[in-house]
């Protein structure tokens, strides 16, 4: 009796968990797939000269390690990301312990992530039920509205495939003919046509000045391919409805390659599988060698944006066939790399680029030349800086995302071969910056920004791009301005010597009136019956001259007038929105300080490390910093899965994350 009981209990026991497990299953399933090998990312910090050159080894032994670095330990006892596989997780742990070394961890599963950011049905969420009110406080979070007028239509806020990309440009070319051409600069090592697309009005007009912008020259950075072609969007749905961008397509040509990997960025949507989805070189024909335990070991790719000839293998990349920053056998030993030299250096553009502009991520950084060692500056500097801050400040003004200026050299680490440093140095290109985009570094996604915050990060970096075509369009004014001088100048040269014998003179004199010059002059009492009729004509002339001048000005002054008006409007909803994050800013940082002064006691920062991991715990100093957590989660349940790094942050108590 007794062991059938026994019998009974075990056999309630078994089921009980086999119908436990398979619920965990189905659970799961509902989410798209199963992830049984989890990734990790661990951000480390060390606190010692010790520790951090144990984790300088272990960033140089990376691709022998099978480790991913998102943020490299290149700034002095700064943190580090790193991406560790399942086979290394006991190792990186045990390691870390045995030197005492504090880590938390970022992502328990990156796989899963993956999906939840890129592949997952999205949702709508709203939060108080008032559209302004939702605006104001998840505009930085969410997609705006967005109504474009152009023909041809993209998906925007979404991640497409390069065939899709390649489909939207060629229906602006077919749409827009006047102003827009796609073009091919040359092919992958798989085959792929590199295409961008030529804008300008007429498009057959090659002597204008020129703005260059490329995008996805690191495979995994999507989200700056997505701003590439924002910058596109705006430049074809807006031409002749807004006054600023009809000029910038008038005056200039822009060049916007938003792909440059094609052949890598494709492998990257080939598979949600972190090594793949994560994937930062080219695709480059497969080497194979023996590591020093005699295992052969097959590697391919060359960072791209360490294949320049610009000082090239010198600082911040490397030999080593199966490392992120390979740097290629040679320079510009890459077809993606040797295309756009070509381009660049091509009768077409060559002398004529004032602009160079390439799109990376993460990190919110403007970064300028020259990356291959600290403190290294061309001679325009002065000119770089100022028009690369006003950008910074541009980005600001949008939804308050704070930017770092300055070379990579100084704000990361020194990088030799770089396309940027090129552009300034061998293709003597004016205004050459590189962006890290969103997010900020100290986020936790890193390369994979939530498609509800792609139109925001447009929006807000084509605010900053704008100042750096301003200043162009000043420049080619001027430049044009000169032009049109030097050619009056001519022909009057030419009207004098015709009138040599004339008893009667006019004397020119040129003067500069914005983008008009205008011939002044007197003409001398005893002035025959014919030129006064010619002195008439030019009175007449130079009146309608005036006129029009005056009609532009009026015009200019009404624009300007309407713009500050709409400035100032948005200055008074910048300063309440800032003054909001002032004061949780403040409440944050006493409640820091309080927090700091209780870890100083002994023992409570290695508690607080070693227990802390993210998402899953974080029990010390766990608050609210907004008053509208509740109500949010009561409009939108799903909020804190939705939008979890921003909840993470701002309602970290009600969203239960502690």
């Amino acid at each position: 009796m007794i062991n059938l009981r026994l019998f009974i209990f075990l056999f309630s026991l078994l089921l009980y968990s086999y119908c436990s497990k398979i619920n965990y299953i189905k659970n799961e399933e509902k989410l798209g797939t199963v992830f049984p090998n989890k990734w990790k990312v661990f951000r480390v910090f060390p606190e010692n000269d010790k520790q951090q050159q144990l984790i300088l080894d272990i960033f140089k032994k990376s691709a022998e390690l099978e480790l991913n670095f998102w943020k490299a330990p290149y700034l002095y006892l700064d943190f580090s990301d790193i991406m560790v596989p399942p086979t290394k997780t006991f190792f990186i742990n045990d390691l870390f312990k045995k030197n005492n070394i504090s880590y938390i961890t970022l992502i328990n599963d990156v796989e899963k992530k993956i999906y939840e950011k890129e592949r997952k049905p999205r949702m709508n969420v709203t939060l108080t039920g008032n559209s302004d009110v939702d605006s104001f406080l998840l505009s930085r979070l969410k997609d705006d509205s967005f109504n474009s007028q152009n023909k041809a239509k993209y998906p925007f806020g979404e991640y497409t495939d390069y065939n899709e990309i390649i489909r939207w440009l060629n229906d602006i070319e077919y749409h827009y003919p006047r102003i827009s051409k796609v073009f091919t600069i040359g092919q992958t090592h798989e085959g792929r046509e590199i295409k961008g697309i030529k804008i300008g009005d007429p498009i057959e007009n090659s002597n204008k000045r020129g703005v260059w912008i490329d995008g996805g020259m690191h495979a995994r950075e999507w989200a700056a391919i997505h701003t590439a072609l924002w910058f596109i969007e705006q430049l074809i749905s807006k031409y002749n409805v807004d006054r600023q961008i009809t000029e910038f397509v008038k005056t200039l040509n822009f060049y916007i390659l938003p792909v440059a990997n094609p052949d890598g960025f494709e492998y990257t949507k080939s598979d949600i599988t972190p090594t793949v989805r994560l994937w930062r070189k080219n695709r480059g024909d497969e080497t194979c060698k023996k590591d020093k335990w005699k295992r052969l070991k097959c590697c391919s790719g060359v960072d791209l944006n360490r294949n320049f000839d610009f000082h090239w293998a010198e600082s911040g990349s490397s030999d080593d066939l199966c490392s992120e920053i390979y740097q290629g056998k040679s320079a510009f030993s890459e077809p993606e790399s040797r295309a756009i030299r070509d381009k660049l250096l091509s009768s077409e553009l060559y002398g004529k680029i004032d602009a160079f502009i390439s799109l990376h991520t993460y990190s919110q950084m403007w970064i300028h030349p020259f990356n291959h060692q600290r403190h290294s500056f061309p001679n325009d500097i002065n000119d770089l800086r100022r028009v690369g801050e006003a950008g910074v400040k541009a980005i600001e003004k949008v939804y308050g995302t704070k930017f770092k200026f300055g070379t990579g050299a100084d704000i990361l680490y020194p990088s030799a071969g770089g396309s940027d440093d090129w552009a300034k140095d061998k293709a003597k290109v004016k205004y050459v910056y590189l962006l890290e985009l969103r997010p900020g570094e100290e986020e936790w996604e890193g390369f994979l920004l939530d498609r509800s915050q792609l139109i925001p990060t447009g929006k807000e970096t084509w605010e900053g791009i704008k100042i750096v075509i301003n200043a162009v369009l000043e420049e080619s004014k001027t430049k044009t301005g000169t032009q049109n001088i030097n050619i009056i100048s001519s022909t009057q040269q030419i009207i004098n010597k015709a009138n040599v014998n004339s008893q009667s003179r006019v004397r020119p004199q040129l003067i500069r009136l914005g983008n008009f010059q205008r011939v002044s002059g007197s003409i001398e009492s005893n002035v025959n019956k014919p030129i006064n009729k010619i002195s008439t004509t030019g009175l007449s002339l130079r009146t309608g001259l005036h006129r029009q001048v005056q009609e532009v000005r009026n015009r200019q002054n009404e624009a300007r007038r309407l713009f500050e008006e709409k400035q100032k409007q948005r200055e008074i909803q910048q300063k309440v929105f800032l003054e909001e994050r002032r004061k949780i800013l403040e409440e944050s940082q006493r409640r820091e300080i309080e927090q700091r002064h209780f870890n100083e006691r002994p023992g409570n920062l290695r508690q607080r490390i070693n227990s802390f991991s993210v998402p899953q715990s974080q029990t010390v100093g766990c608050y609210d910093r907004s008053s509208w957590c509740s109500h949010w989660i009561q409009q939108a349940p799903t909020i804190c899965q939705t939008s979890h790094i921003y909840m993470l942050r701002d309602c970290a108590r009600t969203c239960n994350f502690c």
